[in-house]
């Protein structure tokens, strides 16, 4: 079976540039959980990870099994388990 040019645009995903801990990575996926976020980083499994939310909001907690629709220029942080308020 050979694929066509529309086939393989189809299967093609966009890299998406996202930072962790103020580190760009690049990744091909349109989601990950937030346990792949944390191995991608080399994050303790333990440690909290959130999502940096624009203006005064709180920013949002990610659980480990949550899926993120990932968007270039999304930032992560995590924080260690008992520093919660610390950053």
């Amino acid at each position: 079976m050979t694929s066509t040019t529309a086939d393989m645009a189809q299967t093609k995903v966009k890299k998406v540039n996202i930072f962790i801990n103020d580190r760009k990575h690049s990744v091909d996926s349109a989601a990950l959980t937030g346990a792949q976020l944390k191995a991608l980083a080399s994050i303790a499994g333990a440690n909290q990870l959130f999502l940096e939310t624009p203006g005064p909001e709180d920013d949002l907690p990610i659980r480990d099994d949550d899926e993120i629709k990932l968007k270039s220029g999304m930032r992560f942080y995590d924080v260690p388990v008992g520093n919660l308020g610390a950053r």
